[in-house]
């Protein structure tokens, strides 16, 4: 059996997925592991959706909160993890739980796995054209920018020590927060590994970011921003 682990899973309005991810994963993590939902106050039930799986399912944990976003989502989710190992991802199954049996398994070594789409055996699943080759770009050029071996850095889905997440909270107001994260680990000193895996479409629900061209735009400058930002402050 796996080792246990922390499942954080920040969510917003994912009545249409949240039933048949909880499923998934918890059919893949040992019973001694938990999986911890963390819904900013969703005004379409996701909360009331997951509290009630949670009756049944003692491994899932539901924070409902009234302060919204990602970021301070994930900072909640992980400092109230019961185990070392800690792995987050998105609840709109862009991130497919199939993957989280190779994060455990990854070597112990590392103090911080991501499972990444440009590795050897990765892929972006994603069917807009502009949104894989801005991602390439963002990875490609942004990692030579910061001075960075990581190819995914803006992954998403990642396994880390609890010990390295409170010594390195996240920051940042979305998708910036792995940018910075990661950078920041590495420049730490901090093991850090990739694992492949194929991102995919959202099937269910509504994309946050993906629907509207300005927020889509919106979010490319906030990341080369955080970039330009790692990039000037090295020492940090």
């Amino acid at each position: 059996m796996s080792k246990p682990v922390s499942i954080v899973l920040p969510t917003y309005n994912e009545k249409d997925t949240i039933g048949l991810l909880l499923g998934e994963i918890a059919r893949r993590i040992s019973p001694e592991s938990e999986i911890i939902v963390v819904d900013d106050d969703s005004p379409d039930g996701t909360g009331e959706i997951a509290s009630g799986l949670a009756e049944k399912d003692p491994r899932i944990r539901v924070l409902r909160r009234k302060e919204r976003g990602l970021t301070s989502a994930l900072r909640a989710g992980a400092a109230a993890g019961r185990h070392e190992t800690v792995i987050w991802l998105d609840a709109d199954f862009a991130h497919p739980p199939e993957t989280i049996p190779a994060l455990i398994a990854a070597d112990e070594s590392f103090d911080i796995v991501v499972a990444s789409r440009y590795v050897p055996g990765g892929h972006d699943g994603r069917k807009a054209p502009i949104r894989r080759w801005a991602s390439v770009a963002l990875n490609r050029i942004g990692g030579f920018w910061v001075g960075s071996k990581i190819r995914d850095l803006s992954s998403g889905f990642v396994r880390a020590r609890k010990s390295v997440l409170d010594s390195l909270p996240f920051r940042g107001t979305y998708g910036d927060y792995c940018i910075t994260f990661l950078v920041r680990a590495e420049r730490h000193g901090y093991r850090i590994g990739e694992i492949p895996y194929t991102n995919s479409e959202r099937e269910r629900g509504y994309s946050k970011t993906g629907s509207n061209p300005l927020i889509f735009l919106r979010y490319v400058i906030l990341y080369l921003r955080t970039i330009l930002k790692l990039r000037k402050n090295r020492n940090e």
